[in-house]
C-alpha cells in the first residue's frame, strides 16, 4: 500500500494515471463518490495491485506496517474492505482470570476475523488484556499475574495453544493503569512471554500508554518503563489515540 498527497491541479484520472490503475478503481478504494472532487492536502491510499503498474522498474514491496484492532462483532464488509490495507489485524481480545484461566474473544467472531485475515494474507495478532467482567481494565488481574510465577506459566501456555490451534502470527500484550509498583514485574512478564513464543516463531508486541516525559505522574503512565519493555518485546505501539478522543457533549443536569 502507498499514500499519495493530493497537489494543486490533481484529479483522480492524473494520479489514476500515475499508478497505471483504474480511476474507478482508486475512487472506490478511498470511498470518493462522483463528481470525484479533491483537496489539496488530501491523503489517498494506493492499493498495492496498482504500485508498479504505471512505474517501469519499480517493485511492489511493503512501505508501511498497517495494523489495526478488530472486536469480534465488526461488520463483515468493513472487515473485508479493511484487510486489503493491513499487514496485521489484532482481535481484541483475550482476557483472563485470577487463576491463570484464559477468557477468549466470541468463538464464531474471532473465527470469522481469522479466516479474512489468512484469506488476504493478512497477520492475526491475539491481544491479551486484564479486563475485568465489567470490560475495564483492572490493574488487580495485572498484579495477581505479574507476582505469581506459576500464573504466568499457566497464561503464557494458554497463549501458546491458542497461538499454535489458531495460527495467530503475534501476540500484543495490552495492559493499562499497570501500578508503579508493578512496573520492573511487568517487564519481567512481557520477557518470559516472549522467550517462549519465539521459540514458536511469533514475535510479541506491547501496547504504551503515551508518555511526554520518562517521570509523567498518573495511573495510566507510572507502571510503564518504555525502555524496559521496548528491550522484552519485538516491538511496541505507541498509543497516542489515547490523546485523541472525540467526546459527547457533557450536560450540565
Amino acid at each position: 500500500m502507498e499514500i499519495y498527497v493530493v497537489k494543486e491541479g490533481d484529479t483522480i484520472d492524473r494520479i489514476a494515471a500515475l499508478y497505471g490503475a483504474s480511476p474507478l478503481n482508486l475512487a472506490w478504494a478511498n470511498q470518493i463518490e462522483a463528481p470525484y472532487r479533491l483537496a489539496v492536502g488530501q491523503a489517498l491510499f494506493i492499493p498495492d495491485q496498482t504500485i508498479s503498474g504505471g512505474r517501469p522498474g519499480s517493485r511492489r514491496r511493503p512501505r508501511v506496517w498497517m495494523g489495526g484492532y478488530a472486536y469480534p462483532w465488526i461488520d463483515s464488509q468493513t472487515l473485508t474492505e479493511t484487510c486489503e490495507y493491513l499487514t496485521s489485524i489484532s482481535v481484541f481480545s483475550y482476557g483472563f482470570t485470577e487463576a491463570g484461566e484464559l477468557i477468549p474473544p466470541e468463538a464464531a467472531g474471532e473465527q470469522r476475523i481469522l479466516d479474512e485475515a489468512k484469506r488476504q494474507g493478512v497477520m492475526a495478532e491475539l491481544v491479551l488484556t486484564p479486563l475485568g467482567t465489567d470490560g475495564r481494565f483492572n490493574n488487580n488481574l495485572v498484579s495477581v499475574l505479574v507476582r505469581n510465577l506459576e500464573i504466568q506459566q499457566r497464561v503464557i501456555r494458554g497463549i501458546w495453544q491458542e497461538v499454535q490451534q489458531k495460527g495467530y502470527g503475534s501476540v500484543d500484550v495490552d495492559f493499562e493503569y499497570v501500578l508503579a509498583s508493578d512496573r520492573e514485574l511487568y517487564v519481567e512478564f512481557v520477557r518470559r512471554l516472549r522467550t517462549v513464543m519465539h521459540v514458536f516463531g511469533i514475535r510479541v508486541t506491547v501496547a504504551l500508554a503515551p508518555k511526554t516525559s520518562r517521570d509523567q505522574k498518573g495511573l495510566l503512565y507510572e507502571g510503564m518503563d518504555y525502555r524496559g519493555l521496548g528491550e522484552a518485546a519485538d516491538s511496541v505501539l505507541l498509543m497516542t489515540y489515547e490523546w485523541g478522543y472525540t467526546y459527547e457533549p457533557i450536560a450540565l443536569w
